[in-house]
């Protein structure tokens, strides 16, 4: 027998981006079920051994609207000067919240706590319905989308106006809907682990390119950094399987002592880089976000802040009442300039800095030491960072 569920929203996939998608969306007043596969436990990584994520000032101000930014805040670590460099070059640009008027250009949360934080605020929420341990099945997108999915050894059904599709890179429900992707390899792969420094400085921040990859050294509190490194394959399994000395002394000889030394190194991870990179941003009366409609390279760590930006202006798209049959033109009208342009900045950074043409070696450096010097462009390229570079809308001022 199939159980049926109405719903005026279904989002299919229960991460950080559905749980912000269906939050956004519950304030006005439409109900909203959301179907993940997993249990959704709240991961337990405590210390060195905690994966972070990275919030740019944009995706504070979309909590602020949704009034979850105040217990998010405290479990956070702020960002208030961002250090650029090119390894072995004299460039260096410097950018700084007090500048732009602004507690943190940024901020970074363990993701234990953000998915602790959402989880609570979705389950205290009326309007959405979370149903865990549900394998998507089928899809259909005619008058109204119907999505079939297993849940206790039964199959049952959504009947929703709308879906958003929020399943991740390999997305299914993108795939049954008949939405082409193309990847990109870029045959590196990003290592993830944080460090604990001797002289670590408060809410400083530090992107640093080099010839092998870019390496992101970001504040967790304390002596604490998340460390993002971007490596060809080979390389990054052999740091991941060397021993804590080793890559200590590797990450050491490529940053540098500006926070003093490497103490402690925490579990180490490893994953490809690809891009992907959806045909359409959605068909019928389903729309993609996240991955499953664009994942990109870390180098910016835009990924998971550009799909908050996609829920900022779908809010703002049904706030004006689009109707949902006209709502797939209208949101990749709205949305893919943004996510191309955000796409665009990734590849050309990987690019200019992987090559390693003298002429071009010598370009770079004095790029980013001109920036420096350049206040007008270096606010712009501060405010496209922070989330603010392609208009705005009521969530991005931080308001319903």
């Amino acid at each position: 027998m199939q159980d049926s569920i109405a719903s005026g929203i279904a989002v299919v996939g229960g991460g950080p981006v559905g749980l912000c998608a269906a939050l956004a969306l519950a304030h006005s007043g439409r109900s909203v079920s959301i179907i993940e596969a997993s249990q959704l436990r709240v991961p337990n990584e405590e210390g060195l051994n905690a994966r972070s994520i990275a919030l740019s000032y944009s995706s504070v101000q979309i909590f602020r609207a949704l009034g979850i930014w105040p217990a998010i805040k405290n479990r956070s670590a702020p960002i208030g000067h961002i250090h650029v460099s090119s390894r072995g070059r004299w460039g260096i640009t410097r950018l700084h919240a007090a500048d732009y008027d602004i507690p943190a250009l940024g901020y970074v949360i363990e993701s234990q706590h953000l998915v602790a934080e959402l989880l609570r605020a979705v389950e205290g929420c009326e309007n959405i319905s979370l149903i865990c341990e549900a394998s998507f099945e089928a899809i259909d997108n005619n008058q109204k989308v119907e999505i079939e999915f297993k849940h206790q050894n039964r199959t049952r059904q959504i009947s929703s106006d709308l879906a958003l599709i929020a399943d991740g890179a390999g997305s299914l429900a993108r795939s049954a809907l008949g939405i082409d992707h193309r990847e990109v390899d870029y045959a590196q792969s990003a290592i993830i682990t944080n460090v604990e420094f001797s002289h670590a400085l408060p809410d400083h921040a530090y992107e640093r390119f080099t010839e092998q990859g870019p390496l992101a050294i970001l504040p967790l509190g304390g002596k604490r950094y998340a460390c993002v490194w971007t490596r060809d394959n080979q390389a990054a399994e052999s740091l991941v399987q060397s021993d804590e000395a080793d890559f200590a002394a590797e990450l050491q000889e490529c940053f540098g002592f500006r926070l003093g030394v490497v103490e402690r190194v925490g579990r180490r991870f490893s994953f490809p880089v690809r891009r992907t990179e959806a045909a359409s941003l959605g068909k019928g009366r389903c729309l993609l976000i996240g991955n499953a409609a664009n994942t990109l390279h870390p180098v910016a760590g835009q990924g998971f802040n550009l799909a908050l930006r996609d829920i900022a202006g779908l809010y703002e798209l049904l706030q004006d009442q689009v109707d949902p049959v006209d709502l797939v033109d209208a949101y990749q009208r709205d949305r893919q300039p943004e996510q191309r342009r955000v796409v665009n900045l990734g590849d050309g950074l990987v690019n200019l800095f992987s090559n390693q043409l003298p002429l071009l070696d010598h370009a770079r450096a004095g790029g980013l030491g001109m920036l420096d010097l350049l206040p007008m462009l270096k606010t712009q390229i501060a405010m496209s960072g922070m989330g603010f570079g392609f208009g705005g809308n009521a969530l991005l001022r931080g308001r319903l």
